[in-house]
C-alpha cells in the first residue's frame, strides 16, 4: 500500500487533534474540579453519578421528613407527659374521696380541683405546632371544645422515613381522652376500669358521684381513672418508641449519605496531583509531536533522493 504525503499529513493532523483534545479535557477538569463535565465525557460514569445523586437526594428528603416528624412527636411527648402528671393528681383526688370523709368542704374542693384538671387536660389535647394539632388528626381547628367534645379526625398523620416505611407523627386524641369516637361508655360496677376509657367522661362522672356522695360511683371513678392514667402512659410509651425508631433511622440515613457522597466524590472529584502530572506529560508529548510534524512537513521528494 502506497503512503502518500496527503495521507501522512491527515494522520499527523488527526494525532495532533487527539492530543489537543486530551489537553483541553485535562485543563477543563482542573478548572472545574470535576472529572465529568458533560455526559459524553464518560457515559457509564455519568449514569452512576445520576443514580448516586438520586439516592443522595432521596436520603436528604427522608432526613427532612424525620426532622419534622421528630418535632411533632416531641411536642406530643411534652403534652402527654403533662397529661400523665395531671392524671396522677386526678387519681390522688379520687383516692382521697374513697378513703376520706365526704364533708362539704372536701367535696367542694375535690370538685373544683377535678374541674380544673379536666380543663387542663383539654388544653393539652388542643396542643398544636403551627397549624398542626398533634391530637386532632387532619383538623385545622381545635379538636376539643371547652366541654371536651371531640371534633377532630382520628387519622394519624404518617410520614415516609424510608422507602415504603412510615412513622406516625401525631396521636389519636379521640382514643386518648375519649376512648374513641364516639366516646367509650363510662364503665360502672363490674365494667369499671376496663378500657378503652373515656377519661374526660370519667372525670365528669366522678364529679357527679362526689357531688351526690355516691360511694359506689366514686369507687367506679377511681377504677376508671386509674385505667385512664395507664392509657395516657401507653400513649406516652408509644410516642417514645417512635422517637427511638426515628433516631435510629436518622443515624442509618446519615451513615448511608456519607458513604454515597464518598463514592460520588471518588468518581467525580478531580485528583489535582494526578491530573496535573498528566497535563504536563500530555503537553510535553503534544509539543514534541507538533515539532516533529513541522519538520517532516518541510521535507520534499528531493530530500529522499539525496
Amino acid at each position: 500500500m502506497r503512503i502518500t504525503p496527503g495521507m501522512s499529513a491527515d494522520n499527523a493532523i488527526y494525532n495532533l487533534q487527539q492530543g489537543r483534545t486530551t489537553i483541553d479535557q485535562l485543563q477543563e477538569q482542573l478548572a472545574s474540579g470535576y472529572n465529568i463535565n458533560r455526559p459524553s465525557d464518560d457515559p457509564l460514569s455519568t449514569r452512576q453519578l445520576l443514580d448516586l445523586q438520586e439516592q443522595i437526594d432521596a436520603g436528604s428528603q427522608y432526613s427532612s421528613n424525620i426532622t419534622k416528624t421528630e418535632t411533632l412527636l416531641n411536642v406530643s411527648n411534652t403534652a402527654l407527659s403533662s397529661m400523665a402528671d395531671l392524671m396522677q393528681q386526678v387519681k390522688k383526688i379520687s383516692g382521697d374521696m374513697v378513703t376520706g370523709t365526704l364533708d362539704a368542704t372536701s367535696t367542694a374542693s375535690a370538685i373544683t380541683n377535678l374541674t380544673q384538671l379536666k380543663s387542663q387536660l383539654i388544653d393539652m389535647g388542643n396542643t398544636s405546632l403551627g397549624n398542626q394539632y398533634v391530637f386532632g388528626g387532619y383538623s385545622t381547628s381545635q379538636p376539643f371544645s371547652a366541654t371536651g367534645a371531640f371534633s377532630g379526625t382520628t387519622d394519624i398523620l404518617k410520614v415516609e422515613v424510608a422507602p415504603n416505611s412510615y412513622v406516625g407523627a401525631t396521636v389519636d386524641g379521640a382514643a386518648l381522652l375519649r376512648g374513641g369516637n364516639p366516646p367509650a361508655t363510662v364503665g360502672s360496677g363490674a365494667t369499671a376500669g376496663q378500657g378503652p376509657i373515656d377519661i374526660l367522661g370519667s372525670i365528669d362522672a366522678l364529679i357527679t358521684a362526689i357531688g351526690n356522695k355516691d360511694s359506689a360511683g366514686i369507687l367506679d371513678g377511681v377504677k376508671n381513672l386509674k385505667a385512664g392514667a395507664d392509657q395516657v402512659n401507653v400513649a406516652l410509651s408509644d410516642v417514645g418508641g417512635r422517637l427511638v425508631r426515628l433516631d435510629n433511622m436518622k443515624n442509618m440515613i446519615t451513615n448511608n449519605q456519607n458513604t454515597l457522597k464518598t463514592v460520588f466524590g471518588d468518581i467525580q472529584n478531580v485528583d489535582y496531583a494526578k491530573a496535573g502530572v498528566l497535563l504536563s506529560q500530555q503537553t510535553t508529548a503534544f509539543n514534541a509531536a507538533l515539532s516533529a510534524t513541522a519538520k517532516l512537513s518541510q521535507l520534499s521528494l528531493l530530500d529522499y533522493m539525496s
